[in-house]
């Protein structure tokens, strides 16, 4: 959702990147239907701040030249190496035209899960919703708390706003239980722990019953 506004200045072009970079500026480009292409810099820190609370697949305003422009993320550039974004391209839209955008999908319970011994195996980590872009959230939540082994959470069943279409298949599979192989290895370990002892315990009477017989001949 709208709901973010980061400033942004028109980026001067005898300025290299790098240089941008290390004074703390991420540069990109704006544009739209009805905008020219505009090369921009804007603070790194407000930016990543703004990632990391909402995620790359946010909708946001951007402040330039006493002008508020509502902008997505189109593509957001980042170091192989670092991981440090290095470039971004905004796209400017309008606020009453519906967009289409990939919303992932935050699981939320899967430690009440674990602990009884299931595993949530995600089929989906985003589902492709349309609608105006104040009503696109930057994620949506699954709870799974309770979740039985062998029960399948699907599109449909996912709770989202009115004002919002689903694209996807409504049949499609987001996660599903299954028991948690990692508590399979550990209980099949043990019942050979257990087994392994109960044959030396056995072995162990029977070489004792064995002594004592021999020593009852003697």
């Amino acid at each position: 959702m709208i709901n973010k506004t980061l400033t942004a200045n028109i980026r001067p072009a005898n300025i290299k990147a790098h240089r941008l970079r290390k004074k703390g500026y991420i540069p990109g480009v704006i544009y739209g239907q009805e905008h020219e292409s505009t090369p921009i810099m804007i603070e790194g820190k407000s930016l990543n701040r703004l990632l990391r609370e909402a995620g790359e697949n946010v909708f946001f305003e951007i402040a330039m030249e006493n002008d508020m422009r509502p902008v997505r993320l189109r593509e957001v550039q980042r170091d192989p190496v670092t991981k440090d974004i290095v470039h971004i391209d905004a796209q400017i839209i309008d606020k009453d035209q519906k967009v289409r955008a990939y919303v992932p999908i935050r699981i939320e319970g899967s430690s009440e899960t674990d602990r009884r011994g299931v595993a949530i195996q995600r089929q989906k980590a985003t589902i492709q919703v349309e609608g105006l872009a104040r009503h696109i959230p930057t994620h949506i939540n699954v709870i799974v708390k309770g979740l039985k082994q062998g029960a399948s959470i699907r599109v449909g069943d996912l709770e989202i706003s009115e004002e919002l279409s689903i694209l996807d298949s409504r049949d499609d599979i987001v996660l599903s239980a299954v028991k948690n192989s990692r508590l399979g290895i550990e209980e099949t370990f043990l019942e050979e722990e257990m087994e392994h002892r109960t044959n030396g315990d056995e072995d162990q009477q029977k070489e004792t019953e064995e002594t004592h017989r021999t020593d009852t001949q003697e």
